[in-house]
């Protein structure tokens, strides 16, 4: 969490206010009503909104901080972030890809302050059609830091806390137009996992004392539409241009894999029809709404999840479900959305296409998008691990009482059973009382004398015998089937 010296030093020299001199050749937008939406607990505030809407067309706002504005390329600080790639969520704490006097300060689009961000304002119809956009440097002075949790008791409960009573009409007016959004976003072969996550809460001691669901309202839903949208729509504006950019990108699904699921789906007792070749993003699409409402959906689609290929950086776009697509939205905690907004800077802003501007960002980029692409999967890497050495210590709480779940995979040395609160723990074979046969192609556990079949999806009573933090281990013994 601490940052070199140089950096620090560089940091003292920066102004940790909007001065005069730095709005010069910026759009005006404080007297808009902008506000932002984030988690309860949310410090470093990348993204802030607005919505106007007349007849049939909705005019909509999306203002990110400006951070390359501070962050100057080949800077100490620009060489640090570019190395840390990404800022790391742990259960307990942010390891920053910048130091917190930007992160939690002069660049975070905080309320009741002046703040310089880059905006992109799009205009649609009704059918969420684009029909103009216009991308440029602002600043902006957010009205409200408004909570995921607040916005949902307005929209899904119709109850208005405190504070919120000026802004009821521009967050319905946005949870109509998103609803919009993602009706035309699914129709183009958009695909929505929405797998379950956990939310380990701790004491001040670092100890959790409750895990639970992760919970995702009609505000996360919105605020993700409305980033996805901004992001399309830069994305969009420089691929039609030809430059040098960096892209997010996510390669189609391996036929086999698809295959391989498939059958085992079949091996459960469901038929897929249908065309599995083709259009891959359509047929993943099929399969998703086929599992979600079966018994085993969670685990299906994590199964599904695990045949797609992961998401990467990549200087050349190609992707699924939605043609073109980029990080501008989070450049505080991702140093693409960094390179994107310095892109923008360069290209739409300072007009400089000059080809030894052009031929530095074409090899540069190339380096920027591994090396991110690298750290974003250490980064989860390391955000699940310690999730699972967490899970693990909350259990060595819970040794001997029993918990109902459900088994989420099978192997030949035992099974793995995940609690509703999507803690995971290992039945290993040897607690079983008869001598199992794997049938690997069914996923399925065969007692030899007892008959009993253990298989993907059933529910289960479970009793915890052991866990371990430092080996971030749990393991269950069954009770019985449910």
């Amino acid at each position: 969490t601490s940052f070199p010296l140089d950096v620090e030093e560089e940091v003292k020299s920066l102004p940790m206010e909007v001065r005069e001199e730095d709005l010069k050749g910026r759009r005006d937008l404080r007297e808009k009503k902008i506000f932002t939406i984030d988690g309860d607990d949310t410090k470093d505030i990348d993204d802030a909104i607005s919505i106007k809407k007349e007849g049939n067309i909705y005019t909509l706002g999306v203002h990110i901080a400006d951070v390359s504005y501070y962050v100057k390329e080949g800077s100490p600080l620009d060489k640090e972030a570019m190395d840390r790639g990404t800022s790391v969520y742990l259960v307990d704490r942010v390891i920053p890809m910048l130091p917190h006097e930007l992160s939690n300060g002069i660049c975070s689009l905080n309320p009741n302050v002046d703040r310089l961000a880059i905006s992109c304002v799009m205009k649609y119809d009704n059918e969420a059609k684009l029909l103009d956009y216009d991308i440029f440097p602002s600043v902006i002075r957010s009205r409200k830091q408004m909570t995921y949790k607040n916005v949902n008791s307005i929209l899904e409960k119709n109850i208005i806390p405190e504070g919120y009573e000026d802004f009821v009409d521009d967050l319905k007016t946005m949870s109509e137009f998103a609803t919009i959004l993602r009706k035309a976003k699914v129709k183009r072969g958009y695909l929505d996992f929405d797998v379950d996550e956990a939310k380990i809460l701790v004491d001040e001691n670092c100890v959790p004392y409750e895990i639970t669901k992760r919970e995702r309202g009609t505000g996360e839903n919105l605020i993700e539409d409305f980033m996805i949208a901004a992001n399309e729509c830069v994305a969009t504006h420089i691929y039609n241009m030809d430059l040098p950019f960096i892209y997010r990108i996510h390669e189609s699904p391996k036929e086999e894999k698809l295959r391989d699921f498939l059958g085992f789906v079949s091996n459960l007792g469901y038929q897929v029809t249908g065309d599995m070749k083709g259009n891959k993003s359509a047929a993943v699409q099929k399969l998703l709404k086929f599992v979600h409402d079966k018994k085993e959906g969670q685990v299906l689609t994590s199964l599904l999840l695990r045949c797609m290929q992961k998401a990467i950086y990549s200087p050349t776009n190609f992707g699924l479900g939605s043609s073109c697509y980029t990080h501008f939205t989070s450049p505080i905690r991702r140093y693409p959305d960094t390179t994107v907004h310095r892109l923008l800077r360069t290209y739409l802003f300072n007009h400089d296409l000059s080809s030894h501007t052009l031929n530095h960002y074409q090899e540069k980029l190339i380096f920027i998008a591994d090396h991110s692409s690298a750290m974003e999967r250490a980064s989860v890497d390391c955000e699940r691990e310690v999730e699972d050495m967490k899970m693990a210590e909350y259990m060595e709480s819970h040794i001997g009482e029993e918990f109902e779940g459900m088994i989420t995979s099978v192997m030949s040395f035992g099974m793995f059973v995940e609690l509703d609160n999507l803690v995971e723990g290992l039945v290993p074979v040897r607690l079983m009382n008869d001598y199992f046969v794997f049938d690997e192609e069914r996923m399925t556990l065969i007692g030899e004398k007892s008959k009993t079949k253990y298989t993907i999806g059933e529910r289960v009573l479970i009793k915890v015998v052991a866990a371990s933090k430092e080996a971030k281990t749990i393991d269950f013994e069954i009770v019985k089937k449910l």
